[in-house]
């Protein structure tokens, strides 16, 4: 019986949570718009190595969003956009990450003297 108290509590404690945390994903690339875009612009240079998973993913979800064959047909009225926004919204997380990793990144490249070689 206090199982099934202690449950209750800590699901209601954290359901509401979820939904803001979806939206966050989406805000945290909004604000770090720019940080996206340098690190495109270093991926595609050669001075930035993105993951493999964030460019298979990436490559994959735009491809899946644009081409006509989907799970779901896109012809069936909101259903058939349900995968679309489904793929999207993992993208947006997986650039979530990727960016969080790239100011990492530049952050430990700041740190590093004028200098010194690896």
């Amino acid at each position: 019986m206090l199982g099934n108290f202690v449950k209750k509590k800590v699901m209601s404690k954290y359901v509401p949570v979820r939904p803001a945390q979806n939206f966050r994903n989406g805000w945290h690339l909004f604000r770090n718009r720019k940080a996206l875009w340098q690190m495109l612009r270093d991926a595609f240079s050669g001075r930035y190595k993105m993951s493999v998973l964030t460019v298979l993913v990436s490559i994959l979800a735009v491809a899946y969003i644009i081409f006509p064959f989907d799970l779901i047909p896109d012809y069936i009225p909101v259903v058939g956009w349900i995968d679309d926004g489904l793929v999207f919204y993992l993208l947006l997380r997986r650039l979530t990450k990727e960016t969080q990793r790239y100011n990492r990144f530049k952050a430990m490249e700041r740190k590093q003297p004028i200098g010194s070689v690896e």
